[in-house]
């Protein structure tokens, strides 16, 4: 089901709908996620007894609510468990969770992911049939819609990177630099050509990684891989991009005073460059946590994260996100549009993407949109927002 329509209400009334039921199990794949679970658990009616323990119309349950990457581990048994953010545990590894004793199971997620390549298809078929699907509560009026604005952006040499080489450190134009980075891979597949390969990536993956290839298509191979990887973060970690955020960000909160702007970027240290509030790995549980609150409380206004806000986090009046970065996954866009889906239903809440036109991120744009309608997204050039030329407030050119 779509996000803000209700899954975890779902699994909580037949916890108190099924008198058999005396002990679950709640698995998710972030630490996060068990005090969302906890607050729900009192949200929707169950009363905390002490420890794991809760009791419902005078039936106590024991609830143990534990990140999947230790419960695939066990050897337990439940009367439920509740496998949330199930499409993560589609994998030989973690759906080890998926096979303790219980005999009621049921998974919750607004994103199946599943797709030709990943095979996890068959691993729904044999855990857990999809049997309810539901992704038209916007149109329904369930949850608040949603605008998207597309920035077009193009490099140029006005916008400087760092350049760092054996020999010397320089400044260069980000426009001949991705240029520079483009020609290095065009070199290396031909490298790889000469070696008999005519599927790049597999092939180099074949040759290298998988070392199936003799010493002149290892070297090819590793060359290609390294070059690819080079424009990837390249892309990824872009002034430009980072300065369009930022301003973005700043024209929105100037704007509307009761705004609240999400931020997400690919890499940690990109988004650090688009705002200093930030949630990820390289933070404190205590720092996250803190300025989660300070979010979801008003104190502050802008939030940045690469995926930790991805999954099943209730944030509060979150009106804006802004995608400063991405690579094609469907699933990631997905959930992080969903944490704008939490405003009243008559708001609507904007989404804006930043395109590098003329590079790869065109097509990690393309398969990435793929979750979402744009045909009535708004198109805006990034040159009009560096120079001030767009009214926030009324989402027109000034």
């Amino acid at each position: 089901m779509s996000t803000g329509t209700g899954k975890s209400k779902v699994a909580i009334d037949f916890i108190k709908e099924n008198a058999a039921i005396f002990s679950v199990l709640i698995t998710s794949p972030r630490t996060n996620l068990k005090e969302n679970w906890r607050k729900e658990l009192y949200k929707w009616g169950l009363e905390h007894f002490g420890s794991d323990w809760w009791i419902v119309d005078g039936r106590r349950i024991h609830i143990t609510i534990e990140n999947v990457q230790t419960t695939y581990k066990w050897n337990s048994s439940f009367d439920l468990i509740i496998a949330d953010e199930i499409h993560t545990m589609m994998t030989p590894e973690y759906s080890k969770a998926l096979e303790l004793g219980t005999q009621w199971l049921i998974g919750l997620t607004a994103t199946h992911d599943i797709t030709e390549e990943n095979g996890k298809q068959a691993y729904y078929d044999k855990y857990a049939p999809i049997i309810y699907e539901y992704y038209g509560s916007a149109e329904d009026g369930l949850i608040n819609k949603t605008q998207f604005f597309i920035v077009d952006h193009h490099l140029d040499n006005d916008t400087k990177v760092l350049v760092e080489t054996k020999k010397e450190t320089f400044m260069k134009g980000e426009a001949d630099h991705y240029a520079y980075l483009t020609k290095r891979i065009e070199a290396s597949q031909r490298m790889m050509l000469a070696q008999g390969s005519t599927r790049w990536f597999q092939d180099a993956a074949d040759w290298f990684w998988k070392g199936q290839g003799d010493k002149e298509q290892k070297f090819a191979a590793m060359m290609y891989l390294n070059s690819i990887k080079y424009r990837k973060d390249f892309l990824l970690s872009l002034n430009s991009t980072a300065i369009i955020a930022r301003t973005i960000k700043r024209g929105i909160l100037s704007g509307d005073k009761a705004s609240k702007v999400l931020i997400f970027s690919e890499l940690t240290k990109q988004i650090e460059r688009a705002t200093s509030k930030t949630i990820h790995s390289h933070n404190s549980v205590k720092v996250n946590q803190k300025r989660m609150d300070d979010f979801n409380e008003g104190r502050i206004r802008t939030l940045g994260s690469c995926q930790s806000l991805t999954l099943g986090l209730n944030l509060k009046g979150a009106t804006h996100g802004i995608m400063e970065s991405y690579i094609g996954s469907k699933t990631r866009s997905q959930q992080k549009k969903g944490r704008l889906d939490r405003l009243a239903t008559d708001d609507v809440a904007e989404m804006w993407f930043i395109v590098v036109h003329d590079t790869q991120s065109v097509k990690w744009f393309e398969s990435m949109s793929k979750a979402f309608d744009l045909s009535n997204a708004w198109h805006i050039d990034s040159k009009l927002i560096m120079n001030d030329g767009f009214d926030y407030t009324t989402s027109k050119v000034r």
